[in-house]
């Protein structure tokens, strides 16, 4: 009974981790509570299966290992894969440059012509760099600690993780409509 449950609690974990989303919203933006808002964008014309297909394109050709990185797969309803990013934060402190990767898990829920992504930050990290912390109330929420000083919320910071995040949303929806007409420039005479 008891490993039942802690395969259970195994399988449910990251789910809640993505899934923590309230609401919707126009893009994503990171709060000191991680990304908790998802995204949905309506995609007119294309079925569920379409969408999934892109998605797994995009993956393929975008994730690295992308077949190992597939953290949960129901076909046609809803993908979930982590994703690394090298060197995907930088920020400079003393006249020093600091960089951490990021690990995050992305999820798309197809419904109805529609992907909701939601995506949650697992960690970031760097062998060179100090730590990265998210810990604290909002105004206590700190990126790096260096030399014993607590650094404050870094607006750089929270761009370059938008940005990451942003992207995802950007790179599907090319995938999804790759198929698009794009019209002829118009020529001036």
């Amino acid at each position: 009974m008891k490993s039942l449950l802690a395969g259970l609690l195994l399988v449910l974990i990251p789910f809640v981790s993505v899934s923590q989303n309230s609401g919707s919203a126009d893009k994503f933006s990171i709060t000191p509570e991680g990304f908790t808002q998802s995204v949905i964008r309506e995609y007119p014309g294309k079925t569920d299966s379409a969408l999934y297909e892109s998605i797994i394109l995009w993956a393929k050709y975008t994730i690295d290992n992308y077949e190992e990185a597939i953290v949960r797969n129901v076909p046609y309803e809803y993908l979930e894969f982590r994703m690394f990013v090298p060197q995907g934060i930088a920020l400079k402190d003393n006249g020093e440059t600091y960089q951490w990767d990021v690990m995050m898990e992305i999820g798309f829920r197809l419904r109805d012509q529609e992907i909701r992504y939601d995506i949650g930050l697992v960690e970031v990290s760097s062998p060179d760099a100090p730590p990265f912390a998210f810990e604290g109330a909002p105004n206590e929420w700190s990126f790096f600690d260096n030399d014993g000083k607590t650094r404050s919320f870094n607006k750089k910071s929270q761009e370059q993780i938008n940005m990451i995040a942003n992207n995802v949303i950007r790179s599907v929806s090319a995938y999804v409509n790759r198929d698009a007409e794009i019209p002829a420039e118009e020529s001036e005479e």
